[in-house]
């Protein structure tokens, strides 16, 4: 029942369906979206969430059901006809093009202000210059967005959708490659919207996000709605119960019972290892059996050091040994016949081939005992096929068949499919670079226990992760601050207020 005193909703969905082929993705959706409020969309990948934003960005269109804008029935059936009603969306996968500026980017799709829409661009680069200093973004407008990091390329999208005159906005893990200090600047800017009347759909894995900045919680699960919550009225763990019927928030991620000793072997020694302009100067040990975390701000050079010890970029200084041998990786093919690989952070992107097959991209990077070193070596199908069927199944990997293109599988599962590879070829040390970014409890939970499981076996983990809490899982964690390891945190019972205090402590003795 709708308080009085509240507005009346922007957004209202009833009874929305949607299937595609004999996958029910939306079965009876209702949901009321309010001006002024951001409205928290939570559930497990595949829940449906994507979904139903996707039918209000007008790229796929409800079977059943039916929208409300304003309170009169509306038929949303391309990306300009949601543009033309004042709806914006920031998308999980950034739709940004390479090629073109950070500021052309921000004003691509933008509503024209007048018939013709003359004088339109330069307007709408003015705006974008003022939305970029709201956001305090910290590198050239001008600059190609190929050139921009992950995190860079975020906030890019972000200023697009506030560049526009949005009467709804839609956002789908604005925060994901994000730093804190950048979370908090972006929960400003959706309260300001808010505060303007701005409707606001709020989609993230990350729970706390949720209470803090959300209004009204609406729950998925199989498509369906199951629950619906105002501010203050549920708890953390009610949330959790909804989206994967775990009883607690706590049982996603458990800590060490001990930290790996000292006297352990040491697997990958790292010294002054650099590489401008984000490494300069980075030292550390990675022992074996042991889960080490490095925690970091965005721009602290954590992933550029990943991509260094996986050969996919050349150090210009510092040493590198490896099982107590000289290791200078000359290519990625190099790091993997050495037995180190890589989860990157751009997993679409970076680490899977979209069309192809679960099969397919579990076999890329070969075996090991296959003695193939090539990035497609192909061992017999029969046993290609039972060693991918076995990791399916240990991973809990969600697929039709083999056979079944990774693009139709949920980002959770996708990650799974980029560990399976790994895990078959029996690779030493695994580098993990936002390993649950996007994903959800159910997932991510899987997702730990199987870096867990890899590190017990006496593997090695080296993992970076802006979503420090679950560092919790970490034997030790290195601390980085502008390309710069300044400090070590041992565990177990290392707290996310001791990463925090650690770096901060060292940005401010930098700055």
């Amino acid at each position: 029942m709708i308080d009085a005193a509240q507005p009346s909703p922007l957004i209202s969905a009833r009874g929305i369906t949607k299937s595609f082929g004999a996958v029910r993705a939306l079965r009876g959706v209702g949901l009321d979206i309010l001006p002024g409020q951001v409205h928290g969309l939570v559930g497990a990948n595949g829940a449906g969430k994507s979904t139903f934003l996707n039918m209000l960005a007008g790229v796929v269109s409800p079977d059943g059901g039916e929208l409300l804008v304003d309170g009169r029935p509306a038929e949303i059936g391309s990306p300009r006809q949601a543009a033309d009603l004042g709806f914006a969306f920031i998308h999980q996968e950034l739709a940004l093009v390479p090629e073109f500026s950070a500021i052309d980017n921000m004003t691509i799709g933008v509503r024209p202000s007048t018939f013709l829409g003359l004088g339109d661009a330069r307007r709408h680069k003015a705006i974008a210059r003022e939305v970029a200093a709201r956001l305090d973004l910290r590198f050239p407008l001008e600059k190609p967005v190929r050139d921009l990091s992950i995190a860079e390329r975020g906030l890019v999208a972000i200023g697009r959708a506030l560049v526009g005159d949005a009467r709804f906005v839609s956002m789908d893990e604005p925060t994901a490659s994000l730093s804190d200090v950048e979370c908090e600047r972006l929960f400003a800017i959706v309260r300001e919207l808010t505060a303007s009347g701005v409707a606001v759909a709020y989609v993230s894995h990350r729970l706390d996000e949720i209470e803090e900045l959300c209004d009204a919680v609406t729950v998925f699960k199989d498509g369906q709605v199951v629950a619906a919550h105002e501010r203050g009225a549920y708890t953390r763990d009610d949330l959790v119960l909804g989206i994967t019927g775990a009883r607690t928030v706590q049982e996603t991620v458990e800590t060490p019972d001990a930290p790996v000793t000292r006297d352990a072997e040491v697997v990958l020694s790292v010294r002054g290892l650099a590489r401008a302009p984000r490494v300069h100067d980075v030292s550390f040990d990675v022992r074996r059996g042991e889960i080490l975390g490095l925690a970091g701000v965005v721009g602290a050079g954590r992933t550029e050091t990943l991509r260094l010890l996986f050969g996919a970029d050349r150090p210009i200084a510092g040493e590198l040994t490896l099982g107590g041998r000289p290791y200078r990786p000359r290519s990625v093919a190099d790091a993997i016949g050495r037995g180190v690989a890589l989860v990157p952070e751009e997993r679409r992107s970076q680490a899977l081939v979209m069309e192809e097959s679960v099969l397919f991209n579990t076999k890329m990077g070969g075996w090991r005992s296959s003695r193939a070193v090539a990035w497609l070596p192909f061992v017999a199908d029969g046993r290609a096929r039972a060693v991918v069927r076995a990791m399916v199944e240990r991973l809990g990997i969600k697929t039709g068949s083999l056979t079944s293109a990774v693009r139709t599988l949920s980002g959770g599962n996708q990650q799974k499919v980029v560990f399976a590879r790994w895990l078959a070829r029996d690779v030493g040390i695994m580098l993990l670079d936002e390993p649950t970014r996007g994903v959800d409890v159910g997932a991510r939970r899987q997702i730990w226990a199987t870096a867990e499981e890899f590190a017990a076996a006496g593997g090695s983990v080296v993992v970076v992760c802006s979503e420090l809490e679950e560092l919790a899982v970490c034997h030790r964690v290195v601390v980085m601050v502008e390309g710069r390891t300044v400090g070590e945190i041992a565990g177990p019972g290392v707290t996310e207020a001791d990463m925090l205090e650690a770096i901060y402590t060292q940005e401010r003795t930098s700055s």
